[in-house]
């Protein structure tokens, strides 16, 4: 069964990258009982009630992904999208800032910048047109003639379009959302409960386990491909890595260190990762290793093994293959509880 789930591919294709560029040492070969003390890993106990919610989650996330514009003739409500146009006039005369031809709002999120106007539109229907008298807001055309005036506005409806979310997630959706990965909703489910499973019991994993030390090498090569990977999107933008951070509310050394942060905390989980596998003897085969290998080919989109090995190394694709197998190890010895 596939199972790239987001921890796999961030652990994998990390350090695919940095061991590709990190010389001959094999990563994350170390006495591990200097960094970390494991806790409890076997028996540990997730709610069903939870796994189920987030299945319900994922599934209500891929409907609403599908939804539809369906035209209507009913009464406009919140969450429609109602497509208008207005005439006005302001002591008599007509008032062409004020005036729109076709335009569109969402009713409830969207805003025309006039309340009543907004207001009025609710319960128009397609080919109604009513009338609103309104007081303009200070400045809002620029126009001393028009704002802070009464103006008689003329609204009609040409257009109202419901949002329609389908009830039922169809084969068709998953090929979709997985990019073919899974091609029917009951495969789809049995990979998601596994995933949502793992991922719970892995945290209760990593919370139960004592982090003393970590190796810097490996949390320095996090740190700098994190770098690496915003300066390549900044650049893209014409931006600097500091007016990134600033779209994040951050000062350049704050977001550096949230990175750092980051670094470290992938580091102890990869740690925690190959800690536990060895302490249960977790070798991968040639099998298991194959079946890996195939997984991040049709994922990547890689047609041949030879490229995919170039591309990210052995020693990676290894590591992913006992990243699943620890993954396995803790659903398989977790107890489900209501």
């Amino acid at each position: 069964m596939k199972k790239l789930l987001t921890l796999l591919l961030v652990c994998a294709l990390t350090v695919c990258m940095m061991a590709s560029c990190g010389g001959s040492d094999k990563l994350f070969d170390y006495n591990y009982d200097e960094y970390l003390t494991l806790g409890q890993y076997k028996g540990v106990e997730v709610s069903a009630a939870e796994i189920e919610k987030e299945i319900t989650a994922q599934m209500d996330s891929i409907l609403a992904s599908n939804a539809y514009d369906v035209e209507t003739k009913a009464a406009a409500v919140e969450g429609n999208k109602v497509v208008y146009s207005v005439t006005a006039k302001v002591d008599g005369a007509e008032a062409a800032d004020l005036a729109k031809t076709d335009a569109s709002i969402t009713l409830g999120t969207g805003k025309t910048g006039l309340d009543d106007l907004d207001a009025a539109l609710v319960g128009m229907a397609v080919g109604e047109t009513k009338d609103v008298t309104l007081t303009v807001p200070a400045d809002h055309t620029g126009n001393a003639e028009i704002d802070g005036k009464e103006a008689v506005l003329t609204v009609s409806v040409s257009s109202v379009t419901e949002n329609v979310t389908p009830e039922t997630v169809t084969d068709e959706m998953i090929k979709t959302a997985t990019n073919a990965l899974y091609s029917t909703v009951a495969d789809y489910e049995v990979y998601l409960r596994s995933a949502i499973k793992q991922n719970l019991v892995w945290n209760k994993v990593l919370a139960n386990t004592t982090f003393v030390n970590y190796p810097k090498k490996e949390a320095e090569m996090y740190y700098d491909n994190y770098i690496a990977s915003y300066q390549s999107t900044a650049a893209q933008y014409g931006m600097t890595l500091e007016s990134m951070a600033s779209m994040y509310g951050m000062t350049l050394d704050a977001f550096q260190n949230n990175l750092a942060q980051q670094a470290v905390a992938q580091t102890n989980q990869d740690m925690a990762i190959f800690a536990l596998a060895e302490k249960e003897g977790l070798v991968p085969d040639d099998t298991r290793v194959a079946d890996v290998k195939a997984e991040m080919m049709a994922y990547y989109g890689y047609e041949d093994e030879a490229a995919l090995v170039d591309a990210v190394g052995e020693d990676a694709i290894e590591q992913s293959a006992i990243y699943d197998m620890v993954m396995e190890f803790i659903e398989t010895n977790a107890v489900e509880v209501e």
